[in-house]
């Protein structure tokens, strides 16, 4: 532990009207931690309108390992940046109050960050993990919970490659190395900030443990409608301001637009400007070709823009050679699949775009904008 460390473990717990967990929280953490070496603190970030702080501020009186910092009243992860902000600890705990994350756990997290990892994750969906606390089965809320929180956890990983080192991005119970987010700025809006975590720190070593997600104890679920929302916001800002972020999916919309503006261009040369159809054809997908170029490099690529305007030709040849190329390969796979297989001819049209979108994709990624450029 560095000099500048206290504690070894600082425990974030942000707190919304928690008055009855508290206290049992604060016991089953001493108790996890009892056997153990580890100097720790818990931080209480309260968001509170009821009287959990005077609850928490009362039991730091008597507890010096237990901290209050009031929050700002603007949700789950603004209150876990502001306990970053705080801790004192080498390694960072994050958990919920609402007494589901059970605290033997944290020794376990602690001793695998010990052990070279830079993010350990308590997982629901590995073996001897569960996710009962999100509600029984055979209910309607049961069903609905596991039901958005499986689905959100395969949109995020879906979209993201760095959330796919986990089975259980939506866990809100997990461990890391501090030094992770010495250099990279947490935006605190959502409430599932592991996602934030894994986009923008970007940590190389990372393992999980089963977690057995416990039924609530006091009240119900705090999760509504507004946090789902938030959630979305969430993804769809780290889609737009993190430039690797679901890159290929930000290749295939600009592909679609390619397509859009070739479609247009075609129809308005032959219509408007009576223009013989195979040279308007060609003359619009040359043109969408450039567009699909440009957006891509102010897009999809946008982290690795050209550093000269003769780079930037380059590129643009390179692009032009790779997108008749796949061209080629879509005519030759559709030509195949129709002739020899004899499969329906739309069905066919599908199956070659998408593979010659992929292989688009790889081409002009390790080639045209690969890191170092190199062409």
């Amino acid at each position: 532990m560095s000099s500048e460390s206290k504690y070894l473990i600082s425990i974030i717990l942000p707190t919304f009207n928690e008055a009855d967990n508290v206290l049992p929280l604060v016991q089953r953490i001493k108790e996890a931690m009892q056997p153990t070496n580890y100097s720790y603190e818990m931080i209480f970030v309260d968001d509170s309108n009821d009287h959990t702080p005077q609850i928490i501020q009362k039991i730091a009186q008597e507890n010096t390992e237990v901290k209050f910092i009031p929050g700002n009243k603007q949700g789950l992860s603004p209150a876990f940046i502001k306990g970053f902000a705080n801790a004192q600890g080498k390694y960072i705990v994050c958990m919920d109050t609402d007494l589901q994350h059970p605290p033997s756990l944290i020794p376990k997290l602690i001793s695998e960050l010990q052990n070279k990892n830079e993010l350990v994750i308590a997982s629901r969906y590995i073996p001897g993990g569960s996710n009962e606390g999100l509600g029984k089965l055979w209910s309607f809320y049961g069903l609905y919970r596991r039901a958005v929180s499986l689905s959100m956890g395969y949109l995020t990983k879906i979209l993201f490659i760095p959330i796919r080192k986990t089975t259980d991005p939506m866990t809100g119970y997990f461990a890391f190395q501090k030094t992770i987010i010495k250099n990279i700025e947490i935006e605190p809006r959502g409430f599932k900030i592991l996602v934030e975590i894994l986009m923008r720190a970007k940590p190389n070593k990372v393992t999980e443990i089963p977690l057995k997600f416990q039924p609530r104890e006091n009240e119900e679920s705090k999760a509504t409608l507004k946090q789902g929302l938030e959630f979305f916001k969430h993804l769809s800002r780290l889609f737009i301001q993190l430039p690797e972020a679901a890159r290929f999916e930000k290749f295939c919309l600009v592909g679609l637009s390619g397509v859009l503006i070739n479609l247009g261009l075609l129809y308005l040369f032959v219509e408007f400007f009576n223009i013989q159809k195979t040279i308007a054809f060609t003359a619009s997908i040359l043109i969408s070709i450039l567009t699909n170029y440009f957006f891509n490099s102010r897009f999809t690529y946008r982290d690795n823009r050209s550093s000269s305007r003769r780079e930037s030709l380059k590129r643009l040849s390179y692009y032009y050679a790779f997108s008749f190329l796949t061209m080629f390969v879509t005519l030759s796979i559709y030509h195949e699949l129709i002739n020899n297989f004899h499969l329906y001819y739309i069905f066919s049209a599908l199956l070659a775009i998408a593979f010659t979108t992929v292989l688009n994709f790889t081409l002009v990624t390790k080639v045209i904008w690969k890191l170092p450029v190199e062409i």
